[in-house]
């Protein structure tokens, strides 16, 4: 129980890597605070599944492309939990996802950099005075925002998880020495998106990373939580690449 004691707040909560986080440290004994924006049914499925073995959840939506909703989300959290331990930014726009069904190549773009760049970097300004001395702070990037990703939305996506790759660098000299800010960059990970390709596309993809598997959410809840843990005390502006060594650096 790692965790036990602690509270946590994970944006994007309502599905995929964010689900699993809210489970993952919801069975290390966390309280958890588990946004989402559209989410809602997902959302409902984690507090009911952390409920029923005896964790304490709460949920809040809002839409981080909102100055005002960012802030009320932390303002929500700090209500609700008190000092904060652990403050993961999950939360991302998707670029070819029926959410953005219908919107041009720039509205697809302006809705990542309004969620990813301005969301995380709003949510982490926010919430820093709230965290608990030696608290972490955990941002999301993309392992192919190294590689020149070409075409769209790749670049797109590249871009965005880049910025935050940056922003980590200069929120954790700024945060430091109180709280620590890390970024978990995530290779081919199965999530719904990756479960609507072809299987020969997906074995294709096999054939390009050293440890020959996707990988799952469970890898990216383990690396968050060694850098939400006092395993990871003398760490900070750090990139996690967790994409089985198909890109390093």
């Amino acid at each position: 129980m790692l965790f036990e004691n602690k509270n946590v707040v994970i944006t994007g909560a309502g599905r995929s890597i964010g689900k699993r986080l809210a489970l993952g440290f919801a069975e290390q004994g966390a309280t958890i605070l588990a946004h989402y924006s559209q989410s809602r049914q997902g959302a409902e499925e984690v507090q009911r599944q952390i409920e029923e073995k005896g964790g304490k959840v709460f949920l809040y939506q809002a839409d981080l492309c909102k100055p005002e909703e960012a802030a009320q989300l932390v303002r929500y959290a700090r209500q609700v939990l008190g000092l904060i331990d652990v403050w993961i930014n999950n939360a991302g726009a998707s670029a070819n996802s029926a959410e953005t069904r219908g919107m041009s190549e720039i509205e697809i773009f302006e809705r990542m950099v309004g969620v990813d760049i301005m969301g995380t970097w709003r949510c982490c300004r926010e919430v820093q005075p709230y965290m608990r001395e030696g608290g972490s702070i955990i941002t999301t990037g993309w392992d192919r925002a190294l590689d020149g990703a070409p075409g769209l939305p790749n670049q797109m996506y590249a871009i965005s998880k880049g910025a935050i790759m940056s922003l980590t660098r200069c929120l954790a000299t700024e945060f430091a020495p109180h709280v620590r800010v890390n970024c978990i960059a995530p290779g081919r990970i199965e999530n719904e998106w990756s479960q609507t390709l072809s299987e020969e596309t997906r074995q294709q993809a096999v054939q390009d990373i050293p440890m020959k598997r996707w990988g799952t959410p469970d890898d990216i809840l383990q690396t968050a939580i060694f850098l939400a843990s006092a395993a990871s005390s003398f760490m900070t502006g750090q990139t996690l690449l967790v994409n089985g060594g198909e890109i390093m650096r």
